[in-house]
């Protein structure tokens, strides 16, 4: 999905230029109005990028992205007889993203960008800090699972967690243009193994977890990390890395990061943010957060210990971008029902539906452990686990729901 916001134009030779990447001397020089890397979403004046996709190449769409009126087409195998620019470079991923960061003219951002990287949490931890930047008076913007919300465009901006990175740049080009100040995406292993976050630097870096997910793309739970903890070498010399210490894999981060962090944890005191104490209950969290050098109350309306971990980072994130606030007190009450994210329905027939969108054995664990912990009701589980990626997940999940559940529905 595109934003559309606008025409740009630059000359060929001056977009690889400002990329970095070097073009022949007897290299033609068209005006270039765009980039793509789908084939079908080409127009007269394009520039088309063939980057290799799970289960497509796309330099197999090189001659369709031509018929479509590309101008000039930048690839790993140089294709035969093309009688448009051809520049062939090693990666054209990494290429993909130069190249959209220098079309958008992105290098330098004019909002703070924050990132949020691990396998569970990232979605209503997005929401939570979008909450608290609003209540501070900033015109803020999300990106993730959900799509792309902000005050001026919302929409389903990628099929993916994090867009490809031409489409990032567009967003981000678009962000500035509508006067945002304050842009906090969702940051997956796979968008930062595939270089869709290439060359982009965040204000802000937050390490929610890591448990079992996507093995069969990084082959390993080391791999996975490894992919993972790439965001936190892209922040900006005065950024911040926020990390949650109670993770095993979230202390390792801590503890080897050579960079201004701040640790957070529903267990260690000495954490430089913490809970004093909280209490729980259908209604949502009440409690008191010690911060470095500061401690306030909060509340918000999510439910489980899962979340109290959410909350405290996000406090976290929001009060290290604004040092020079010191609220003694945060409501997050006015915050809406997050989709899918224990989402609580209440029935005619006085009983509670959950949904959420647990898809992993750690998060199936936890929201069932949370729902035990508030109501001793009659619980029955309904869900499905496709895990076509990674099958590995199936059976661990069904054995941790009949551990919770009176009945299940599969």
């Amino acid at each position: 999905m595109s934003f559309n916001h606008g025409k740009k134009e630059m000359k060929l030779r001056e977009l690889l230029n400002i990329a970095g990447i070097k073009a022949p001397a007897s290299l033609l020089n068209p005006e270039i109005t765009g980039i793509e890397y789908d084939s079908r979403q080409v127009r007269t004046g394009d520039l088309f990028i063939a980057i290799r996709g799970f289960k497509t190449d796309g330099h197999t769409f090189i001659d369709p992205a031509i018929r479509q009126g590309a101008a000039a087409v930048v690839c790993e195998v140089k294709p035969h007889n093309q009688n448009i620019p051809v520049i062939t470079v090693h990666n054209s991923r990494k290429a993909l993203a130069r190249l959209s960061q220098a079309f958008y003219d992105t290098a330098i951002l004019p909002f703070h960008l924050t990132g949020i990287t691990g396998t569970n949490g990232k979605t209503t931890l997005t929401l939570l800090l979008r909450e608290l930047e609003k209540q501070a008076g900033l015109k803020t913007a999300i990106s993730g699972t959900l799509g792309f919300l902000s005050d001026f465009e919302h929409g389903p901006f990628s099929e993916r967690t994090t867009p490809e990175s031409r489409d990032l740049h567009e967003m981000f080009h678009t962000c500035s243009r509508a006067g945002i100040q304050s842009l906090i995406m969702e940051v997956s292993s796979i968008a930062l193994e595939l270089s869709r976050v290439e060359n982009i630097t965040f204000d802000t870096a937050v390490f929610t977890n890591l448990t079992q997910d996507h093995l069969d793309f990084h082959g390993s739970m080391d791999r996975y990390f490894a992919a993972k903890i790439r965001l936190f070498s892209q922040l900006t010399p005065e950024g911040t890395a926020i990390i949650n210490i109670d993770d095993p894999y979230g202390f390792q981060l801590f503890t080897s990061l050579n960079h201004k962090k701040r640790s957070c944890s529903l267990q260690n005191s000495h954490a430089d943010y913490h809970f004093s104490e909280y209490h729980l209950s259908a209604e949502g969290l009440k409690g008191v957060v010690h911060t470095p050098d500061h401690t306030l109350s909060v509340e918000a309306p999510l439910i489980g210990v899962f979340n109290a971990m959410n909350i405290l980072q996000a406090v976290a994130a929001w009060m290290e971008h604004h040092s020079h606030i010191r609220p003694d007190h945060l409501s997050l009450k006015s915050l809406p029902p997050i989709p899918g994210r224990m989402d609580i329905v209440r029935t005619a027939q006085h009983g509670t539906v959950i949904i959420d969108f647990a898809h992993t054995p750690d998060a199936i664990d936890k929201i069932l452990k949370s729902v035990r912990e508030i109501s001793h009701e009659r619980l029955i589980v309904l869900f499905g686990c496709g895990g076509d990626r990674d099958k590995a997940k199936r059976p661990v999940m069904g054995k941790i729901a009949e551990q919770y559940a009176d009945q299940i529905i599969l």
